[in-house]
């Protein structure tokens, strides 16, 4: 049981319990598709950490480490590695920095090692109190920040990190904020959108059209499916405050009509919209002719919510995330140890808990966060599957292919193992 580290978390911090992810825009070059996999061994990432075999090992290698320490065919660094844990342990967002928190404490006990420390440091849910945690960290000599998790925290760490020469794992999906020392640890639609698409033009999705708000966010979505090699028959806009779509719908049902009855000029339409907008808009969609019998309907990582899988409007539905099956026996073992259920980007932070403490095994030196060293090209395996940091600072990641069905959404195409190539 993992009860007694608890305790011992407890006394070694003294902590305010509390704090999620907001978007920009993106005015840059339009990051590429996650690109070729395969399953090739020789390609696999070269850490992994998801499996009990995995932790198991990296556990039997910390104990023998500590129980000798010059062991011939050993590589363990002696020096003691220091990353700062930046997350709102105070304010509106504890419920978000208090999960993370246990998160990443459930991945110090499942691979941490004698010669790896993780200090949380509280961001007070501010931009200034972000600031004030970097500069603390840095100044009592973190050699890696992992967050914050708002885009404007960590906007106001980025001068520290910069000035400082420490890298930052941030968990926002900001992507304008990657680059230089900041990593992007978030989920972004790049490869979401790419996966999936890609996947419904082979099965009988390949006349795809768009139906989606005027945010930045979905200019980045219908950017990646024209460099994904899909383009759009028919993208219609809607103002993001717009209630009532009802005739912004029937215009779009009307002008894409064919001429077989119920029969539209698209067989697949792209909604990147979640929640409680996705399930009006799919009713909507319905009473004008458009359902999930004549049309395939695709989304992104934003449909990855149990909540659409009560609503038979939106059964069939694609959409690409990571594979859930990692995630639930991560779920279940945090129930166990805490007595509830984790926050969805608690997982980020079990993720990067546990790079940072295996970089940490062999990196003493100094090195263990060099550039070089986070952008392994043949990534790491975490709980939300294979993952890669590009040279621009965001994240490539391996998806499966989801349905959204009754009950739940059903992996209907594997996550990929590994990375074929290098990243861009």
């Amino acid at each position: 049981m993992f009860k007694p580290v608890q305790f011992l978390f407890a006394a070694l911090f003294a902590l305010t319990l509390s704090g999620c992810v907001t978007g920009g825009t993106y005015s840059g070059n339009m990051p590429g598709n996650t690109g070729v996999v395969t399953n090739d061994p020789n390609a696999m990432p070269n850490l992994g950490w998801q499996t009990a075999g995995d932790r198991r090992d990296l556990a039997q290698q910390s104990a023998a480490a500590q129980r000798d320490p010059g062991r011939p065919g050993l590589v363990v660094s002696a020096k003691k590695v220091k990353v700062a844990l930046l997350l709102p342990l105070s304010g509106k967002n504890a419920d978000l920095g208090q999960s993370m928190l246990k998160a990443a404490q459930m991945a110090l006990f499942d691979v941490g090692s004698a010669n790896f420390e993780m200090v949380p440091k509280d961001t007070k849910s501010t931009p200034g109190g972000a600031s004030m945690a970097a500069q603390e960290a840095a100044n009592s000599g973190a050699a890696m920040f992992l967050g914050p998790i708002f885009a404007e925290d960590v906007r106001a760490v980025k001068p520290v990190s910069s000035s400082r020469n420490i890298p930052m794992l941030a968990f926002t999906t900001d992507w304008t904020l990657g680059g230089g020392d900041t990593y992007i640890m978030g989920f972004l639609p790049f490869a979401q959108v790419a996966r999936v698409a890609q996947y419904a033009k082979t099965h009988g999705g390949d006349r795809v059209a768009v139906f989606a708000p005027t945010t930045p966010y979905c200019d980045a979505v219908i950017g990646t499916l024209n460099r994904a090699g899909v383009s759009a028959v028919k993208v219609q806009r809607y103002a993001p405050q717009q209630a009532d779509l009802s005739a912004a719908v029937a215009a779009f049902a009307q002008e894409t009509k064919a001429q077989a009855p119920l029969s539209y000029t698209f067989n697949a339409l792209m909604m990147p919209v979640g929640g409680e907008s996705m399930r009006s808009l799919a009713s909507v969609l319905s009473q004008n002719g458009i359902n999930n019998r004549n049309t395939r309907f695709l989304g992104t990582g934003l449909w990855d919510d149990t909540a659409l899988s009560g609503d038979p409007a939106v059964f069939g539905g694609w959409f690409a995330a990571p594979d859930p099956a990692a995630r639930r026996d991560f779920e279940r073992r945090y129930s166990e140890n805490y007595g509830g259920a984790p926050l969805r980007l608690s997982s980020l932070a079990y993720d990067a808990t546990a790079l940072a403490a295996v970089l940490a095994r062999t990196g003493g030196d100094g090195n263990a966060y060099s550039r070089d060293r986070l952008m392994n090209q043949r990534g790491f395996a975490g709980i939300d599957g294979i993952f890669r940091f590009r040279g621009d600072g965001l994240s490539e990641r391996g998806l499966a292919v989801l349905e959204i069905r009754s009950g739940g959404a059903k992996v209907i195409d594997p996550a990929p193992t590994a990375f074929l190539g290098s990243g861009s």
